[in-house]
């Protein structure tokens, strides 16, 4: 049954979004939504390079923490990464008495000590689920007409595994009349947001930026989509980093799931690039690459 109110965790890949323009999206769904407060890394960039209990358990225990704080037992994220991270960091702290006992020890100063941490019973969930559920799924069916009616979507999965949900919004778009195809290479994930010192991994990490935004438009160009939609605000970020690298004089427009969802809403501030470019069916010829930029 989907809730009427949720606690939402941004993430550092999607903390640029305005919450104002988050909060319009969710409330023409029916949906209050309250950021985490006082939220922080959920700690899969610097646990990637250093995988110590305090990336791999505190950083994500703290944010859920504060969620039950809230009132609410489970946070809502935009970012694969970081639900799996939060979960991982659940799991690990009920695979052994010792690790339950020092997260306790080390959420106490934060004021952050979990009411409850069994899996099933707390954790993180994608927003996907809510997009995806029946109750969100009619109010969306609703909008006549549709404003991607004809347009042709390449929808980047990457890293999320839920076949079921990925089919169910493939099924919305389709219904609203796009035609969907769907991506789901990785991206290179959380070790590419990591600001590591050492000057050979930032090469390594610009090289497979670039490397994978080449890959995700070669694969936008042989669908003929109009632009791609990408369901995980991690994925966006290295998207849009391969962007700036890039030596790409055309590529397909990137736009994040749940700001696609308020373009579809006619949300202010949703989509406005994406809509000038559908709007005139070309993009203007001297455009520079960050214009593109969703």
């Amino acid at each position: 049954m989907l809730k009427n109110h949720i606690i939402y965790f941004p993430g550092c890949a999607n903390s640029y979004d305005p919450k104002t323009k988050i909060e319009n999206i969710f409330r023409a769904l029916d949906i209050d939504i309250k950021p985490v407060s006082e939220w922080n890394c959920c700690g899969a960039p610097p646990s990637h390079y250093k995988p110590d209990f305090f990336n791999k358990a505190v950083m994500p225990l703290r944010n859920l923490g504060l969620c039950q704080n809230g009132g609410e037992n489970f946070l809502y994220s935009g970012c694969s990464v970081c639900v799996n991270q939060i979960n991982e960091s659940v799991k690990l702290i009920n695979s052994d008495s010792m690790f339950r006992k020092q997260a306790d020890y080390s959420l106490k100063p934060f004021n952050a000590q979990l009411k409850e941490f069994e899996p099933l019973k707390t954790g993180a969930i994608h927003i996907i689920d809510i997009i995806t559920d029946t109750a969100t799924e009619d109010k969306l069916l609703k909008i006549v007409p549709s404003k991607i009616k004809g347009n042709s979507i390449l929808l980047y999965t990457g890293c999320y595994n839920d076949e079921a949900r990925i089919e169910s919004l493939k099924k919305i778009f389709k219904i609203m009349g796009a035609e969907v195809n769907i991506f789901n290479d990785c991206c290179g994930g959380e070790k590419l947001q990591n600001m590591t010192p050492v000057h050979s991994k930032r090469i390594e990490n610009a090289n497979i930026a670039d490397n994978f935004f080449k890959l995700i438009n070669k694969k936008a160009d042989e669908t003929n989509s109009d632009y791609i939609v990408t369901i995980c605000s991690m994925c966006e970020k290295n998207i849009d980093d391969g962007m700036k690298l890039s030596d790409l004089d055309i590529f397909a427009p990137v736009i994040g799931l749940v700001e696609f969802i308020g373009f579809i809403l006619d949300i202010e501030g949703c989509g406005e690039i994406l809509n000038n470019i559908l709007s005139c069916g070309v993009k203007p010829e001297n455009a520079k690459l960050e214009e593109y930029r969703i």
